[in-house]
């Protein structure tokens, strides 16, 4: 794929081209670019004082990057594998931070009737930046999926449920006490039921269990619009 888009740049200086990989912090590096690692760099492209070409083993021809051809990685800067990107890759690449954009929401292509998704996304990622960092600030594009603009409970339903939630959870690691400071109680409740231990004669300390709160999300079937705008207003 490399020599095909490297040769088509070659032979198209006035566009640029462009490699796009995603999740580049999930791969080995050293696999997904080899000798490239070197030759991707702005002084050793083809064209400037330091080209430096690889000579490709099985035609024995050289091989250089034209300065036209970008390559482009993506990461989530709250993964942990992002440590693992050493500082020979960081050299050689331009890191540009990406921050969530909550006013995209209030664009007319995304607005939706009823609830300000502007102002709820924003809600929660300054919770999530108090509590852990900004890091970890959710990304506007998970609503901007919204088909229905008139009718959205359904879908903000379906995103708070497969994607706002499971992403909660991961980040507080079952601290539900911040996931109650980041949505509130429309979301999270306290599981009311008693429960009787087996064998409580062989562990003397099992008492101190029965104060000990049960927490789990609320149905979506309850959630309405005004329970996402308690996250805001």
């Amino acid at each position: 794929m490399y020599e095909r888009i490297v040769k088509e740049a070659k032979e198209d200086r006035d566009n640029d081209y462009a490699i796009f990989i995603d999740e580049i912090n999930r791969g080995n590096i050293a696999n997904i670019f080899g000798e490239l690692i070197t030759l991707i760099e702005d002084d050793k492209r083809i064209d400037t004082p330091n080209y430096i070409p690889a000579r490709l083993p099985y035609s024995n021809e050289d091989f250089g990057v034209p300065p036209n051809l970008y390559i482009i990685g993506t990461m989530n800067t709250a993964d942990r594998s992002v440590e693992a990107l050493d500082t020979a890759l960081r050299r050689r690449f331009s890191f540009i931070e990406m921050n969530p954009e909550p006013t995209k929401l209030s664009s007319p292509e995304f607005k939706c009737a009823g609830i300000d998704l502007e102002a709820l996304l924003k809600a929660i990622n300054a919770r999530i930046e108090k509590l852990l960092d900004k890091d970890y600030c959710i990304g506007h594009s998970y609503f901007m999926t919204i088909k229905n603009h008139d009718e959205p409970l359904e879908e903000i339903k379906l995103i708070f449920q497969n994607k706002i939630l499971p992403l909660l959870q991961e980040y507080f690691y079952g601290d539900w006490g911040k996931i109650l400071l980041v949505i509130g109680k429309e979301f999270v409740e306290t599981k009311e039921e008693t429960i009787k231990f087996m064998s409580t004669e062989s562990y003397e300390d099992f008492e101190e269990y029965d104060d000990k709160k049960i927490y789990n999300f609320t149905t979506p079937l309850n959630w309405t619009l005004d329970s996402f705008k308690t996250i805001y207003e």
